[in-house]
């Protein structure tokens, strides 16, 4: 068992790297495909450390999201959020899943995060279209595998958990 130091250590560098993808420079023809990372993250730390992590975490997370991306405050937060209690609230359930039904599950979180954070910017005037949601949603749900592979290695490597 590692010391919680370490945890935190790990927590923290995998969610500066996904906030690092999240604001990195794209043409607008290629933001649509970038996968909604964080969320991600978010969904994965909160699948396998339900106890340390959860909703006050997503939102804190979220915030730091909103301000990071300068956009609507509250937007992000109120979406991870919801996805991280919707999760808590069946992580047990999800664990046991095969990863491609953990890959289906995680493309409606995605997904709930996208409508989420575009009625929010919709209230400030910028609505996503619909094809974009559903383009981000099923590029995030493809990178599911490999998050997982990535963070179960890290994890081993640092003997968290």
């Amino acid at each position: 068992m590692s010391s919680p130091v370490t945890l935190f250590l790990v927590f923290a560098v995998s969610l500066m790297v996904a906030i690092l993808v999240a604001i990195y420079p794209l043409s607008p023809a290629s933001s649509v495909y970038r996968p909604e990372l964080l969320c991600l993250v978010v969904i994965y730390w909160v699948l396998n450390g339900p106890h340390q992590w959860g909703v006050g975490v997503a939102w804190c997370v979220g915030l730091v999201q909103d301000v990071v991306e300068d956009g609507v405050w509250g937007g992000h937060a109120l979406a991870l959020s919801l996805v991280a209690y919707i999760a808590l609230m069946s992580y047990r359930r999800l664990r046991t899943y095969s990863m491609t039904q953990q890959t289906f599950w995680v493309f409606v979180f995605v997904g709930i995060h996208q409508l989420f954070v575009n009625w929010i910017q919709g209230l400030d005037g910028y609505a996503a279209p619909a094809r974009y949601l559903v383009i981000s949603a099923g590029v995030s749900a493809a990178c599911w595998p490999l998050l997982v592979l990535l963070m179960r290695s890290v994890q081993q490597r640092y003997r968290i958990f």
